[in-house]
């Protein structure tokens, strides 16, 4: 069905084209030829006169400033200034405690444009059903992305990622509780990094991050929070035959304050390990990992390895040490274990990185030296053991633990249950110890046998990374009676959301930095967990990214929502019909002047 404007465009369209034609017609030179296009132009304006283009309602601007606004923020025509509490005093702008607020203010506004870094999560948790626009200030020099070190055991290695802005060509350091350079590296044109060193004493500690400009002007210091564990001394069980890898391996467990247990057969029946050391499900049940070589694996009875394979199923990890190339049955064993390995009967060389970046971090993380290794041993410059692995080609389960320089495997485990099953296939292993390099054995056989231990039960809640005091944090894996204690002692009872389920989560608000307990008492009794929260300033940079980007997906969902299409009316008419009358007088005086007078022939 026609509308009526689509009528009425139809009708004025067909008379105007019919009138410029007939002019035309009757006259062909260019006065004729300016009084039709007259008479389309009459035309066009007539229509706009009956239904005049609509006007937007309202069509007021919200200008939000958020932190770090320019004092020179200004609202112009049809806007309205509005600053959030973290927004610097700005002249004219009406002070609101969140953008909430500020739209049921200023109901009429139809837009908002965000000025500053950007909207903080209070603002950004629900939709403002407006259209948004957001520019994003340029990022301040410093440590934008931080991605803190997992938790680490004692005396493993552990690794963080970071990126810095506007420090091209400058240095990243790490610097250790006691203020020590400890790694160090170059920042790119990416400005990507990666960071490590060391894990020692058991706790909460403050490693630094460090970075400098390409002047060696320090530009930021900032805090990279780190747990060493503390856990219990893990359970292992080694069975193998009298060998120097086994005998470093127990000096191994020994440093490491690991309880261990061996059975090494000599031979004849004669065991030169611990005595009654039975391979049964009592025994196994007691045990977190078990360490076993290739060839006393296939000399297992079926009863031993099918008690082997129940206890991974349980939980129970186990690290088959290769001593030879695997043969087919040896492969169906490891199978039967949880572990599928297609071939490893080649020998490849083990590529060795450096030991640190510099003699002075070697000796940072070395440490004075003992009377195995002094200090003079295998300095940074010493040539590196020669050392061959077994290329063993797994499936797509198969998951790294260590890997040499070039990404070779080193060891590596597969899921069985809820236990795990490694594959150590570096053949002579223990060179190192014997090059003074026991730092990196121990480190070795720490990742390997950490990845595949037996879970533990110690009581460690998920916590965010970051921390930052003032911000609303989530914890999860509580229950029972939770509460936080604070630096300056003051005690917070948590409440478990219901709707959490089984995660068991709770909200918390830190309200200074520094170390913060969790005390959880349930049916294990009373359990204790640290966490360290980093002053703000620290993280300025990183902040502002955050809000940045969080802001830039904000404010596109809120224009590809479809929400907040601005009211519309009629324009008024009267200056449409002006216009229509001008047009039409100047047709009817031209028409009487110039086509009324007889055409005259030269």
């Amino acid at each position: 069905m026609l509308t009526p404007e689509t009528l009425s465009a139809l009708l004025i369209s067909a008379g105007a084209l019919a009138a410029a034609v007939r002019l035309l017609l009757r006259r062909r030179d260019w006065r004729a030829g300016l009084l039709a296009l007259l008479t389309i132009a009459s035309g066009l304006v007539l229509y706009l006169a009956l239904f005049p283009p609509r006007l937007p309602v309202g069509g007021e601007t919200l200008l939000v400033a958020s932190a770090e606004t320019p004092a020179s923020a200004r609202a112009g025509p049809g806007e309205v200034l509005v600053a959030l509490p973290e927004a610097p005093p700005l002249p004219g702008a009406e002070q609101v405690p969140d953008l909430a607020t500020a739209l049921r203010r200023h109901e009429q506004v139809q837009r908002i444009r965000i000025l500053g870094r950007g909207l903080t999560q209070r603002d950004r948790d629900a939709d403002a059903g407006l259209p948004a626009q957001f520019t994003p200030l340029p990022l301040p020099p410093g440590l934008v992305r931080l991605d803190p070190p997992a938790d680490t055991p004692s005396g493993a290695v552990f690794a963080f990622a970071g990126e810095a802005a506007g420090i091209d060509g400058g240095m990243a350091e790490l610097l250790d509780p006691a203020g020590r350079v400890v790694d160090r590296r170059q920042i790119g044109a990416e400005g990507g990094f990666t960071l490590g060193s060391t894990a020692r004493a058991p706790g909460l500690s403050r490693f630094t991050l460090r970075l400098r400009g390409r002047d060696t002007k320090i530009v930021s210091d900032t805090p990279v929070p780190l747990r060493t564990l503390a856990e219990q001394p893990l359970r292992a069980l080694l069975i193998g035959a009298p060998s120097p890898e086994a005998k470093y391996l127990r000096r191994w467990a020994e440093d490491s304050g690991i309880e261990l247990q061996s059975r090494l057969d000599a031979g004849g029946g004669v065991d030169l390990g611990d005595a009654q050391v039975s391979l049964d499900a009592a025994t196994l049940g007691e045990r977190d990992v078990v360490i076993i070589d290739d060839r006393s694996l296939a000399a297992l009875g079926s009863g031993s390895r099918a008690a082997l394979a129940q206890a991974v199923a349980g939980g129970l990890g186990v690290v088959v040490r290769m001593t030879a190339p695997a043969t087919s049955a040896g492969r169906e064993i490891w199978r039967s274990l949880g572990l599928t390995v297609n071939e490893a009967s080649e020998i490849a060389p083990v590529a060795l990185p450096p030991l640190a970046v510099d003699a002075d971090a070697l000796l940072v993380r070395r440490g004075p030296g003992s009377a195995d290794v002094p200090a003079q041993i295998n300095t940074l410059d010493d040539p590196a053991p020669d050392l061959g692995r077994w290329r063993a080609e797994a499936g797509p389960d198969f998951v790294a633990a260590v890997t040499d320089a070039e990404g070779g495997v080193l060891s590596g485990w597969q899921q069985r249950g809820e236990g795990r099953v490694a594959l150590w296939t570096v053949a002579n292993s223990f060179a190192l110890v014997l090059n003074g390099q026991s730092d990196r054995y121990y480190q070795w056989w720490s990742e390997t046998v950490s990845a595949v231990t037996r879970p533990e039960t110690l009581f460690r809640p998920d916590l965010p990374r970051l921390i930052k005091p003032g911000e609303r944090m989530a914890i999860c894996g509580l229950a029972g009676s939770v509460r936080v204690i604070a630096p300056d002692a003051t005690e917070t009872a948590l409440l478990i959301d219901p709707a959490a389920g089984p995660r068991g989560c709770a909200a918390y608000w830190p309200a200074r930095a520094g170390e913060h307990m969790i005390v959880q008492t349930g049916k294990n009794g009373s359990q204790t967990f640290a966490f360290d929260v980093l002053p703000a300033m620290a993280l300025d940079a990183i902040t502002a990214r955050e809000t940045a980007e969080a802001t830039s997906r904000w404010a596109a969902a809120q224009a590809a929502s479809g929400k907040g299409k601005v009211s519309d009316r009629r324009g008024p008419a009267w200056p449409w019909f002006i216009a229509w009358l001008l047009l039409s007088s100047g047709l009817w005086f031209g028409e009487r002047r110039w086509l009324g007078r007889p055409m005259t022939v030269a």
